[in-house]
């Protein structure tokens, strides 16, 4: 009985991937929601953040020694005012640079002229590979108020567009309209290059786009124009694959790649904060340089083929914003990051690489393969340890690509999907196990005593493993049910029959017997499994006895109903049995199998009508406690001999 519950239970668990598919679909709707709505997004921006500001405060990263940032400090403009002014400093300035051979790059915007701009242009014309900064307005916020180019600035754009091999054009901003520096200036350097650099939603720099685009080419930033001077790579031979990377070609076998995003953006390589970079030099040291030998030396050991980033950084200037490890950090100095980075790119973690599409493809599907193979784990134990390995090993292989690569922790998206995925899978385990508890303890009710069920259902014994024990059977048939049955309406045997059995099985159950199966008005029962019972001999004469008391009444009520004479024999019979589940694949039965099983059948059918017949191996246990008929001799099928039997008495 048990065996075919558990069989049933079985087939029903095996539609698995229908369920699996409902919890598959709410998991990707509910991770998808998450995901448009940014959040997924914010979380990997949290670990990036950490994970950029233990890189930067760890120190394991350093800017590229080549680059000294030159402050126009708070110092600097206390004591050159004027001359900063009227641009005599930065003549001076450029002259000493000169000198030193140092590549210059104003992170300044030099719109309008003042009195000495001829020494500063012309100092300017012979500083080396000279870099000057521009702003472009994003043509999406162009409005009749912007700033109108003019046909000279038109033409100085033109002189410093580049012309590079796009391979994939993505989302590059394009600019509407720049704020230049005057067109003379812009005439004397390499190339004018735009220091645009935006937040993310949250305020905090963590991008830089590296081109915008203009009239049919594309005006360079800040750092990648540096650089690109400074490897003296010719603009035509740059690739850039948006969404990819951007290729620069050293030579046909060296070949810098900068991973950039669909908008031709890169992350910001940080290695330092602002006062760890112990190589900054202020501003008034390289003007007084060009009045004092020793302050020249000081300079030229400091500057000597370096690159030289000149910005102001005064407490006056705007020019700061918040980044990963700190709130307040001069926007030069993310420049400055970039050519780092840029400089130093072949090494293997000079650039925040970003994940492919091809890895979170692959990704997502592996996690579901797992999600389906583990969700199918009968054992919770193995269930909740297979998704929390998957987590661990994620976890560890974002962990290892951050520390070996400096890849962008792409994290959140597949660990909210496998949160919901266990999540779901979980609920429905339990929702499945409460169904089959349900049904279970609903078929050990009509098998079992309540007790009894309970402490199955308590202690798990459901497999009911095939053994021998000595038990009690019992047998129990209606005389003269078939030819009764076959003149009735099956309405009325139907209401009669259960109406008989109820009370049968709740004797049987009171007494704490187990009802193997009913065949149609036969009972067969046992007493004595599935858990111990000594007296179970006893129990069994109880049951019997008050199933004729009860049958008794019975009789009373359905003879005006249905015209039945209602006495019923049973036979009872003792000893070494094979109990448990018994059977094949397909049918599986709870049951009692051996010779003391058909003793006791023989038994029911030579009992006496409306009487109890019992073996001798009954009444040696029983003999005792209850009262017999003188001793029988009873011929049965199967039997050489004749059966010793026992009459009960009843009351």
């Amino acid at each position: 009985m048990l065996g075919q519950l558990r069989s049933v239970l079985r087939r029903l668990s095996v539609k698995k991937p229908p369920r699996f598919a409902a919890v598959l679909a709410v998991s990707l709707c509910a991770a998808g929601l998450l995901f448009i709505s940014g959040v997924t997004n914010l979380w990997d921006q949290g670990i990036y953040d950490r994970c950029i500001k233990l890189r930067v405060l760890s120190g394991a990263e350093s800017l590229d020694r080549r680059i000294a940032p030159v402050d126009i400090n708070d110092e600097s403009i206390e004591i050159f005012a004027e001359q900063l002014d009227t641009r005599a400093a930065f003549a001076d300035a450029l002259a000493v640079l000169a000198q030193s051979n140092t590549a210059v790059v104003f992170d300044l915007l030099f719109k309008y002229k003042k009195a000495y701009d001829g020494a500063f242009t012309g100092a300017m014309e012979i500083s080396k590979d000279a870099v000057i900064a521009a702003v472009a307005v994003d043509k999406k916020i162009t409005n009749q108020s912007s700033h109108k180019l003019t046909e000279a600035e038109r033409q100085l754009l033109n002189r410093h567009i580049w012309h590079i091999k796009v391979l994939q054009k993505g989302d590059i901003p394009q600019a509407g309209t720049f704020y230049l520096p005057f067109p003379e200036l812009g005439v004397a350097v390499k190339q004018i290059a735009h220091i645009n650099i935006e937040p993310d939603p949250d305020g905090i720099y963590r991008r830089i786009p590296l081109f915008y685009e203009w009239d049919g080419g594309y005006i360079p930033s800040l750092a990648l124009a540096t650089a690109v001077l400074y490897y003296q790579i010719p603009v035509e031979t740059i690739e850039l694959k948006a969404g990819a990377y951007l290729a620069l070609p050293l030579s046909e076998e060296e070949v810098i790649r900068i991973p950039v995003d669909k908008q031709g953006r890169m992350l910001i390589p940080y290695s330092e904060t602002w006062k760890d970079n112990n190589r900054r030099i202020p501003f008034h040291a390289v003007v007084k340089a060009k009045s004092d030998d020793a302050a020249f030396d000081t300079v030229f050991n400091d500057l000597n083929n370096r690159i030289a980033l000149i910005a102001e950084i005064s407490t006056e200037q705007k020019d700061y914003g918040p980044t990963p490890f700190e709130h307040l950090f001069p926007l030069s100095g993310a420049h400055t990051a970039v050519i780092s980075g840029i400089l130093n790119g072949f090494e293997k973690r000079s650039f925040i690489g970003m994940t492919s599409e091809l890895y979170k493809i692959l990704t997502l599907l592996l996690f579901l393969v797992c999600a389906f193979l583990i969700g199918n784990t009968k054992k919770d134990a193995g269930f909740h340890l297979g998704f929390f390995i998957v987590l661990l090993i994620f976890s560890a292989v974002t962990f290892i690509r951050w520390q070996d690569a400096a890849i962008y922790p792409w994290y959140a998206l597949p660990v909210i999907m496998l949160f919901f995925i266990w999540a779901g899978s979980f609920l429905v385990r339990l929702a499945g196990r409460y169904k089959e508890q349900l049904l279970l303890q609903n078929a050990l009710s009509r098998y079992f005593p309540n007790a009894l069920a309970e402490r199955i259902m308590r202690e798990r014994k459901t497999e009911l493993i095939p053994d021998y024990k000595d038990l009690t059977i019992l047998f129990a048939d209606i005389a003269g049910f078939t030819r009764w049955s076959s003149e009735k309406s099956p309405e009325l045997v139907h209401t009669f029959l259960n109406d008989y059995l109820e009370n049968m099985a709740g004797i049987l159950f009171t007494n704490g017997g187990t009802v193997d199966k009913y065949m149609g008005d036969g009972i067969m029962a046992f007493f004595g499994d599935p858990f111990m019972m000594p007296d179970h001999c006893e129990r069994c004469l109880l049951a019997a006895i008050a199933m004729q008391e009860r049958i008794r009444l019975l009789a009373e009520k359905w003879k005006p109903l249905a015209d039945i004479d209602l006495k019923v024999r049973i036979g009872i019979n003792t000893g070494k049995v094979i109990v448990g589940n018994l059977g094949n694949k397909t049918r599986v039965e709870y049951t009692v199998i051996g010779a003391a099983v058909n003793l006791a059948q023989r038994m029911e059918s030579n009992a006496p009508t409306g009487g109890i017949l019992i073996t001798a191996a009954v009444w040696e246990k029983v003999k005792d406690k209850f009262a017999f008929s003188e001793k029988q001799s009873v011929t049965v099928k199967g039997y050489a001999e004749p059966i010793e039997a026992y009459v009960i008495k009843l009351p």
